[in-house]
């Protein structure tokens, strides 16, 4: 198969993670050569993902653990995202009450967020995924709200990639939360155009020259499609079918990244 004519036009790749590269401690199939390809290239690249778990220090070295070339720079989270917008928007670096894993909250103070576990003193509520989660975090954080706290997700998967199929993600907390305090929350990450924006800036492309590679039609394609962005779907994660056409189809749709090797570091003639 030729590749696609819009590929000759692509100047950056931004790619998720989770079920793209790896799912759970499973390397995926083509995942490693891809990476190094790109980086051959020199052609900027960066991960976009959801995950809200990890610093992006943290996220780069386990990537560099598992054979991808990565650097804090390189990965934007969505707590990241979440916290890069936060201080856009609250110059004055409210306390926040944090409903997360270290990822959230050392990204909040590395941004200068005072952090509380007191509802009467949270001035921004932030959500995002949390294994340890209580009966009490959900109360504190619903108080807060309730109270007038502004009400941030980092966000919306539902569910997350795991070697042993799909476990709850952090829209699932959203949406504890928000049934409990009638409140829609700002999300921050895919598909919502904050995280796709701090990526471009990143990989300095515009949205025509970037090509957006993940395994879900609701995160990874749409927003890509959103911002005007051309979107690959691979089927090695949460989506194992090609999906049916609409206004946020991906671009192309491959088994996984293997197809793409070809396109992007074709063979040496030998020839000649």
């Amino acid at each position: 198969m030729n590749p696609p004519v819009w590929l000759s036009r692509i100047r950056a790749v931004l790619l998720d993670v989770d079920g793209v590269l790896y799912r759970g401690q499973t390397i995926l199939p083509g995942a490693r050569e891809f990476m190094a390809c790109l980086q051959a290239r020199g052609m900027p690249f960066a991960y976009v993902t959801n995950n809200s778990t990890l610093t992006a220090q943290a996220y780069a070295a386990r990537l560099q653990e598992r054979g991808f070339p990565a650097s804090p720079q390189q990965v934007i989270g969505s707590s990241e995202a979440t916290a890069y917008i936060l201080q856009q928007r609250f110059p004055q670096r409210p306390p926040v009450l944090a409903v997360g894993e270290s990822g959230v909250i050392e990204t909040l103070r590395a941004y200068g967020f005072p952090l509380t576990d007191r509802a009467e003193e949270a001035q921004v509520v932030v959500a995002g995924m949390d294994r340890g989660i209580t009966y009490g975090k959900l109360a504190e954080a619903t108080y807060a709200i309730r109270g007038g706290a502004a009400f941030y997700g980092t966000n919306p998967d539902r569910t997350y990639p795991t070697e042993r199929g799909l476990a709850p993600g952090a829209g699932s907390i959203l949406a504890a939360l928000t049934a409990a305090t009638d409140q829609e929350p700002v999300v921050v990450g895919k598909p919502e155009a904050p995280i796709f924006r701090l990526a471009l800036e990143r990989v300095r492309a515009t949205p025509d020259e970037v090509v957006m590679i993940g395994d879900r039609v609701d995160t990874d394609v749409e927003g890509a499609k959103r911002l005007g962005m051309r979107a690959i779907l691979v089927l090695t994660g949460v989506t194992s079918a090609p999906p049916p056409p609409g206004p946020h189809a991906p671009d192309l749709v491959i088994p996984d990244l293997r197809s793409l090797l070809p396109w992007f570091c074709p063979p040496a003639d030998t020839s000649r």
